[in-house]
């Protein structure tokens, strides 16, 4: 669809064919781990009011300027009046909405086994006609399995947080397999003194510990030990929590000293990334190319007031747009990317491989 906007950042809807235009608000924000991106818009109500075709359900295009931010569905149309006149908002969220809120139809099945990550999330977004984006391109198998009562965007986010592999939405409503940063470099730096309006740093001390343990049963059919000779655990430390504290983890199903000793790292990872984020409101929403700010980019930051350098590069892991009397601002919430290390479980053609040798030796030592 050609756009042909009054100026580079007008924000322009399309529904049912019919162009919406000049909105006093505006709020649009995209984020990693979230399955759909979301959109607001408000105006002041005149006594013809030009937003009647505008339905919960319609189908929607979203645009600033010539870029398409989302494509999706109106979730709400909201009239209200006080003394001073009427104003009308309006909602909506992505395609990929209709994964986040409901269940499988009856008429698909709930389990796909020995499929690409590809090949497993088609097979779930095909029921609400939507298309999958692969960033990452692994070709290993896995299985995907879910309770027929369990919403689709919990069985998904479940499942790619088990493979190493985190989601998003984009701009025409796909679903998206990412890796952290995998959307590139931003072309700007965040700066002081250049183009950050305010800037926070924030640390939570809650989510760093400074011992963590996984524990995990070893599969071992062969043992005539107890149950409880076959646990096997893995441990790390981390020096920057100044006091005890302990986070201990079971994995589910069988596990190695391998598995353990690599979930052990990442749990540590994880957790002293989320213990620590930048927040950042810049002027406008572009950079200085031209180009939007978009989530899932690595940029760099220098703040003196924050001590933070420019040697490190960190992951826009939400993009908010916004227009206000205040003025048009972008909001930037910013994460190291080890914030998102995962571990790859194994291959589920290679499990399977284990598990009929397993079985050939249980039957050769039966033999005897």
């Amino acid at each position: 669809m050609q756009v042909n906007s009054k100026s580079n950042n007008t924000v322009t809807l399309y529904v049912n064919g019919r162009k919406y235009e000049n909105w006093l608000d505006v709020s649009i924000t995209c984020a990693l781990q979230t399955l759909a991106r979301t959109f607001t818009v408000s105006a002041t109500r005149d006594k013809e009011d030009l937003t009647l075709g505008v339905k919960p359900g319609d189908s929607v295009q979203v645009f600033i300027g010539e870029d398409r931010v989302l494509t999706g569905y109106i979730t709400k149309r909201e009239v209200s009046y006080n003394a001073s006149g009427s104003s009308i908002r309006i909602s909506g969220a992505s395609k990929t909405v209709d994964l986040q809120d409901c269940c499988m139809p009856m008429e698909y099945p709930v389990s796909y086994k020995n499929q690409t990550n590809l090949q497993n999330l088609q097979s779930v977004c095909r029921a609400y006609d939507i298309k999958v984006v692969d960033q990452v391109g692994a070709v290993d198998r896995r299985n995907l399995e879910f309770t027929r009562t369990e919403k689709l965007g919990s069985a998904i986010q479940n499942y790619l947080r088990k493979n190493g592999l985190l989601l998003t939405d984009n701009e025409y409503g796909d679903l998206v397999i990412a890796e952290a940063g995998s959307g590139g470099a931003c072309e700007d730096a965040i700066q002081l003194g250049v183009n950050v309006l305010e800037g926070s740093h924030s640390a939570d001390y809650s989510k760093l510990y400074s011992e963590y343990v996984t524990l995990g049963q070893a599969a071992n059919v062969l043992s005539e030990l107890p149950v409880s000779s076959n646990q096997l655990k893995a441990e790390a430390t981390d020096s920057s929590a100044t006091r005890r504290r302990c986070l201990v983890q079971l994995e589910s199903g069988n596990a190695s000293s391998e598995i353990l000793k690599k979930r052990v790292g990442v749990l540590q990872s994880v957790s002293s990334g989320e213990s620590e984020f930048l927040s950042y409101t810049v002027h406008g929403w572009r950079q200085s190319s031209g180009n939007l700010w978009k989530v899932n980019c690595l940029v760099k930051v220098s703040d003196d007031l924050l001590n933070i350098n420019s040697n490190t590069s960190w992951v826009t892991s939400e993009v908010s747009y916004s227009l206000s009397r205040s003025g048009t601002t972008c909001s930037l919430k910013l994460k190291k990317p080890f914030c998102y290390t995962l571990m790859r479980e194994p291959d589920a053609k290679k499990i399977k491989i284990e598990d009929e040798e397993i079985k050939k030796l249980i039957e050769t030592v039966d033999q005897k």
